[in-house]
């Protein structure tokens, strides 16, 4: 009885062996299509055209700190001395109410419980070495929503918040973008 089961775990090693090396998995996120030459890429401050202040920066920063995060580059903030840069725009840049709060008196009743945070930009991708655009989205939008609790005072604490998590969110889809060839 031994020995049968030896012979079957003899041919079924190879083909396991055979097969996982066959198949072309690799982590979600972690490759790249970029040309083999770049290696040092510049994200010089995204420009603002919106009316919020200070959120290019935000935005800026988080995709800086994303392309870092997946070590294969190195990543300047500067489009000079570099292999291919990355430049944006912020064009606009809104907050909207979502859903109303359903209150008892008429006052509460009109009051924000949700809210949306939508931005757009212009962004470009470009090999400096060829002179070759690489990725380009001329209308790249993304969307935060958040809930807002009880004490109205709380937005301003939350629309911070928002505008963090959707930097962050927002330069992980547009690192993915670049690197994936999407």
């Amino acid at each position: 009885m031994k020995r049968a089961w030896r012979w079957e775990l003899c041919l079924l090693l190879p083909t396991m062996v055979v097969f996982s090396t066959a198949c072309g998995y690799s982590l979600a996120g972690r490759g790249s299509f970029l040309p083999e030459h770049i290696k040092t890429i510049g994200v010089p401050s995204f420009i603002n055209m919106s009316a919020q202040p200070g959120v290019a920066e935000i935005f800026t920063e988080k995709v800086i700190e994303e392309f870092a995060s997946r070590g294969k580059y190195v990543i300047k903030p500067e489009a000079a001395g570099v292999d291919a840069v990355l430049s944006g725009t912020v064009m606009s840049f809104t907050i909207a109410p979502e859903t109303l709060r359903g209150g008892v008196d008429e006052s509460s009743a009109n009051e924000a419980a949700r809210y949306s945070m939508v931005v757009r930009a212009r962004v470009e991708f470009k090999d400096l070495l060829d002179d070759s655009m690489i990725w380009e989205d001329a209308n790249f939008a993304f969307r935060e929503s958040w809930e807002i609790g009880d004490n109205p005072d709380e937005f301003f604490d939350q629309q911070g918040l928002a505008m963090e998590r959707a930097a962050a969110e927002f330069a992980k889809a547009l690192v993915s973008r670049i690197l994936e060839a999407f």
